[in-house]
Formats: structure tokens, C-alpha cells, sequence
């Protein structure tokens, strides 16, 4: 049995709500790096939600996921249900710092083939990379319009 885990965290500038809120834009996430498009297939409770589904495109692959744990605006959680050969478990967290937000992102793998879950964890990784350095600049440069500021914090750091 193959095992893999991908674990990636920053801080963000900008309001936890409007962290959350742009996280769980399904339609949106067709806008980040490495995703071609990105919509809802069946609403949750609430839209974005528990129970709701989203039809990610990326890199060739269909992949359908599904919130499975919705408390918003500190966390949710995702599986992805069909277009991976890896059962996945995605974990997506929010937690208020001194100086802003920090944002934790785990993905657990699983699967009876063990190459495989390496293979997908480590394009994972570098994926998530990309994208998480594009959805600070984003939140921030959001987080400054709506306070006025004409120049948002650039200095991105994922772990």
C-alpha cells in the first residue's frame, strides 16, 4: 500500500472571511495556476458547502471533489471521489495569528499501487506551490483594495 502526504502552510495579510470566502469560490478556482476549469456540479449546504461538488480540469485530468467537512471560516476538507488513481483527502485550515492568517493545507494519499501516490504527491506538491503563492497575492491585493491601500504586502513564503 502506497502512502503520501503533502503538507504546505503560509501567512496571509488579509481578513480570515475573506480568506475562507475565496477558498470555497469553486467557480473561481478555475482562475488558479494549473487549473484549466473548475465548477460546481451539485450544491452543498450551504452552495459551497458540505455535500457540494466541483468538476476540477487540470494537467488533462477530470477530477471530482467533494466537501466533506464544511466550518467556515476556520476550515474545510475535500475527497477527491473520481479521475485519480489515489483515494485523497485534502485538508484545508485557517488559523488567526498575531500578525494575520495562517493557512495550512494537507493532503493525505493513499493507494494499492505504491509509485503511484509518490508520483502524484510530488506533482501535488509543486502544484500547490504555484498556486498557493498566486492566492496570497490575490487575497492581499483584495484585502488592500478594500482597505484603500495601493500597495500590497509581496513577500510570499510556502512551507
Amino acid at each position: 500500500m502506497g502512502q503520501a502526504h503533502v503538507s504546505k502552510k503560509i501567512r496571509l495579510q488579509a481578513p480570515i472571511e475573506l480568506i475562507f470566502e475565496r477558498l470555497v469560490d469553486h467557480e473561481a478556482m478555475g482562475d488558479w495556476p494549473g487549473v484549466t476549469s473548475c465548477r460546481l456540479v451539485q450544491e452543498g449546504m450551504p452552495r459551497n458547502g458540505l455535500g457540494a461538488v466541483r468538476q476540477v480540469k487540470t494537467n488533462g485530468l477530470t477530477l471530482l471533489e467533494e466537501i466533506v467537512h464544511y466550518e467556515p471560516p476556520l476550515r474545510y476538507d475535500y475527497r477527491i471521489t473520481k479521475g485519480l488513481p489515489v483515494d485523497h483527502l485534502g485538508s484545508v485550515r485557517l488559523s488567526p495569528t498575531e500578525d494575520g492568517v495562517e493557512l495550512s493545507w494537507e493532503v493525505r494519499m493513499t493507494s494499492r499501487w505504491p509509485l503511484v501516490c509518490e508520483l502524484v504527491g510530488h506533482r501535488l506538491s509543486g502544484g500547490l506551490d504555484r498556486a498557493l503563492a498566486w492566492f496570497t497575492a490575490e487575497v492581499e491585493r483584495a484585502a488592500a483594495d478594500s482597505r484603500g491601500d495601493t500597495e500590497p504586502a509581496l513577500d510570499v513564503v510556502v512551507q
